[in-house]
C-alpha cells in the first residue's frame, strides 16, 4: 500500500456506488468543491474524513490507498445482456465491477498459476458474418472444446476450464444492476464474463452467458465509440444471441430431438439440452425446424400458459457456480501461504463484493469484520478500595 491516499480510487468508490460529488459531501458533511479537490489530488481528506469516506461508501480504509493499476492493453468495451437501458451510473459502476475482478485474479495470479485461455476472438470482420458463418464458428469452437454436438452440462464449469475468468455480482451491494442479466469484456488480454445469479433461471442465465462469450469471439474489435451507437449495439446483440443459440442447440443435433409441436413435448427437450422453451420455439424457427403454423401455435400456447416469464422446470434446473477463483482462494489459505485476513487487507475490497467475486460463502471473513473487543483484567478488588 501506498502512505498517501490515491485520488483516483475516491472517485471509483463513490461512482461504484452511483453517487454524485454532491451525494458524497452531504453524507459526510462537507462541501462537493472539497470532493472534488480530494478526487483531482488538489488536497488529501484528513484521517477523519477519509474514515467517514470509508464508512459512507462500505470501503475499506486501504481501498483508498491501493495504487492504481496500470492501464490495460488488450481491453474491449463492455457488452451486456440487458431486458433495458443501461444508465451511465450504473455502466461506471460496472465497469469498476470488472476492474475488480482483474485486480483480484492478478493478485491471486502472483501465487498460482491460471489455465491459458484458449483462442477466442476471430480475425473476421463481424460486420461480414452471415448467420451460417456465426452457426459454423459456434460449432467449430465446441469441436476445438472436445464438447461435440451433444448438450452442454457445466457451462461454468467448461468456460472456467478454457481460462474464461467468470464470476458473479452482488445485489446487496452499492449499485442497482436490475435488469442486467451479464456483461463482459476482454481486460489485459483475458476474457472475462459477470453475470447475475439471483433471480433467474439456470436456464436464461446459460443463454446470458453464452450471449456473452459470443460478443467475447465476435465483438473483440469494436471501439469504445463504436459500442455507444444504438445500431452497433442492436447489431452486436443480435449476433451474440445467434452465436448463444448455435452454441447452445447446435443444428447439426437439436434437430433430432423435435419430434412434436406440444409444450408437453419441449418441456421435455428442455430437460435434455438445459434450454429455455421460448428459446428452442426461436431455434426452431431460425433453422426452419417448423411451420410457421406450428410456431404460432406454440407461441399462443405460452401466453396462454403464461410461460413467456416462468416456465416449467425453472425451479428445479440448478447451475453450478464459478470455482477457479475459490479454488485459488482457497488453494492458499489451505496451504498456509495466505490467511483470509491477508487475503482480505491484499485485495482491500469491500468483503460482500469478495465474496461474490470470488464465491466465497458468506462467513468467509467472519473473523475478519467481527468487532474486536479490547481484553479488561481486574487489578484491584472491592476491599482493596
Amino acid at each position: 500500500m501506498k502512505n498517501s491516499v490515491v485520488p483516483s480510487r475516491i472517485t471509483e468508490a463513490r461512482e461504484a456506488c452511483a453517487l454524485s460529488m454532491g451525494d458524497l459531501a452531504e453524507k459526510i458533511g462537507v462541501t462537493r468543491q472539497s470532493i472534488s479537490k480530494y478526487e483531482r489530488g488538489i488536497i488529501s481528506p484528513s484521517l477523519d474524513v477519509l474514515q467517514s469516506i470509508s464508512f459512507s461508501l462500505c470501503f475499506p480504509v486501504d481501498f483508498f490507498y491501493k495504487e492504481e493499476t496500470s492501464t490495460m492493453t488488450g481491453t474491449s468495451p463492455l457488452f451486456f445482456r440487458s431486458r433495458s437501458n443501461i444508465s451511465k451510473k450504473v455502466k461506471n459502476a460496472c465497469k469498476y465491477q470488472m476492474k475488480w475482478v482483474s485486480e483480484t485474479r492478478r493478485q491471486l495470479e502472483r501465487f498460482v498459476e491460471f489455465i491459458e485461455h484458449s483462442p477466442l476472438a476471430i480475425d473476421a470482420d463481424y460486420e461480414d458474418l452471415q448467420g451460417k458463418d456465426i452457426e459454423e464458428l459456434a460449432l467449430s469452437i465446441r469441436q476445438d472444446w472436445g464438447l461435440g454436438d451433444s448438450p452442454i452440462g457445466d457451462l461454468i464449469g467448461i468456460l472456467e476450464n478454457q481460462g474464461l475468468i467468470i464470476a458473479q455480482f452482488p445485489h446487496d451491494g452499492f449499485c442497482s444492476f436490475n435488469g442486467i442479466d451479464a456483461y463482459s469484456s476482454w481486460y489485459g488480454g483475458i476474457p472475462y464474463i459477470i453475470y447475475d445469479h439471483v433471480q433467474k433461471s439456470a436456464v436464461r442465465t446459460r443463454f446470458s452467458i453464452l450471449h456473452e462469450l459470443g460478443h467475447l469471439v465476435l465483438h473483440s474489435s469494436i471501439s469504445e465509440e463504436d459500442a455507444i451507437k444504438k445500431e452497433v449495439v442492436d447489431f452486436a446483440d443480435m449476433q451474440a444471441d445467434r452465436f448463444a443459440a448455435a452454441f447452445l442447440l447446435p443444428a447439426t443435433s437439436f434437430p433430432k430431438d423435435i419430434r412434436g409441436t406440444s409444450l408437453t413435448h419441449l418441456e421435455l427437450v428442455k430437460k435434455k439440452w438445459g434450454a429455455a422453451m421460448s428459446t428452442m420455439i426461436r431455434r426452431c424457427e431460425t433453422l426452419d425446424l417448423l411451420t410457421e403454423n406450428q410456431i404460432e401455435y406454440l407461441k399462443r400456447q405460452m401466453t396462454i400458459k403464461r410461460y413467456w416469464h416462468k416456465e416449467p422446470l425453472d425451479d428445479l434446473l440448478q447451475i453450478d457456480p464459478p470455482e477457479m477463483l475459490r479454488d485459488a482462494v482457497y488453494l492458499l489459505v489451505d496451504n498456509h501461504i495466505l490467511t483470509r485476513d491477508a487475503f482480505f487487507d491484499l485485495c482491500a475490497l469491500p468483503p460482500k463484493e469478495l465474496q461474490c467475486i470470488c464465491s466465497l460463502p458468506d462467513d468467509f471473513f467472519d473473523d475478519h469484520l467481527r468487532k474486536q473487543k479490547p481484553v479488561l483484567k481486574v487489578v484491584k478488588s472491592g476491599t482493596d478500595l
